[in-house]
């Protein structure tokens, strides 16, 4: 794949004018953060950014693929990896609902869930797998429900928390995306 630099300036005007939703806001983070090459990676990309932009993106993940896919999904898939942000990422905001609901889901896994996806996988086989059955259990079913009830708040939360906190947003500079982006 073919990169380019494209410069972005998000400025603290552009945040608290509302011009830009949340996801415009972190988009550098998804252009310069790797979920996929382990939790040291993600670490070191995320060194760069604040702890709101780290937070907000890590939100913005978990949404994504829980609403794409449940959390079967979002632990199986790379985007585990940010779990913990994720949840801490919802405390912050003020989303109760989602963090207790995502609290309920850790635990079911047993309180905690491994960064690295291969281990994070084997856990959730060792207690979604059913082998009298042969088959998959649909452990987090009732948890994808409740989030799916409470999620449309979720921009909203976001929104509120960035523009009372626009200096953690800002960010100008260069990021490599895709050519065809």
């Amino acid at each position: 794949m073919q990169y380019v630099k494209k410069h972005y300036n998000i400025t603290k005007d552009d945040i608290k004018s509302g011009k830009l939703d949340s996801m415009e806001i972190i988009e550098p983070l998804w252009m310069k953060v790797s979920i996929y090459d382990g939790y040291n990676r993600y670490e070191s990309d995320l060194s760069a950014f604040s702890k709101g932009q780290r937070l907000i993106f890590a939100v913005e993940l978990y949404e994504a693929e829980v609403c794409n896919g449940g959390h079967d999904q979002f632990f199986y898939n790379s985007t585990g990896v940010v779990w913990k942000d994720a949840l801490e990422g919802f405390k912050l905001i003020g989303a109760e609902k989602c963090a207790e609901n995502f609290e309920n889901v850790i635990n079911k896994v047993g309180g905690t869930i491994p960064f690295d996806r291969e281990e994070r996988q084997k856990k959730l086989d060792e207690i979604s797998y059913d082998s009298e059955k042969d088959a998959y259990l649909d452990i987090f079913g009732e948890y994808d429900s409740v989030f799916y009830g409470i999620d449309e708040e979720l921009e909203s939360l976001m929104m509120k928390y960035i523009k009372s906190n626009p200096d953690e947003f800002v960010f100008c500079g260069d990021v490599d995306v895709p050519a065809d982006y």
